[in-house]
């Protein structure tokens, strides 16, 4: 259990793993394999009900980054460098077979835009990615970390960078 002090995100996550789950449990079905379709079932399950976040100790100065299965957190955690500032940016999705994550350009044919919130600090690590998603609900999340930690933010969605808080 954690305590109130925590600075925390979470997120519904989708696995691909869970319509394979689906489609194992009922091929095991069909070969009347009873015991396999019900692990299966069980683990699909599991899946379906999958969170990822992230949890910000500014007291012990650490933070986890987890996933979450029903109420079992998988995650450790690390020790927090001091931060910086908070940023919100704007991450460009392609559909080059070169880029490091393809996704399917939208009809404009301008490319996906998403947004990311990322804690600069001054490690080794230089920045800590938080959370990704439109860029209303990011500037959000940014000002509440922002203002949980008593850092300024930076919006860096256009290219006016300016502070906003």
């Amino acid at each position: 259990m954690e305590p109130d002090s925590l600075y925390r995100y979470e997120k519904y996550y989708f696995r691909m793993f869970t319509p394979l789950m689906g489609l194992m449990a009922l091929i095991f079905l069909i070969y009347a394999e009873y015991l396999g379709a019900c692990i299966t079932f069980a683990l699909g399950t599991l899946l379906v009900f999958s969170y990822q976040g992230i949890l910000i100790d500014p007291v012990q100065n650490r933070y986890m980054k987890y996933d979450r299965f029903l109420s079992l957190k998988v995650g450790r955690w690390e020790p927090l460098s001091t931060p910086s500032y908070v940023t919100v940016v704007r991450i460009n999705l392609s559909s080059r077979r070169d880029a490091p994550t393809p996704f399917v350009v939208p009809q404009d044919k301008q490319g996906a835009r998403a947004y990311k919130v990322n804690l600069v600090v001054q490690g080794d690590e230089r920045f800590i990615s938080i959370c990704r998603g439109a860029r209303e609900q990011m500037v959000e999340e940014a000002l509440r970390l922002g203002k949980y930690l008593g850092i300024r933010v930076l919006d860096f969605t256009t290219s006016e960078k300016k502070w906003i808080l």
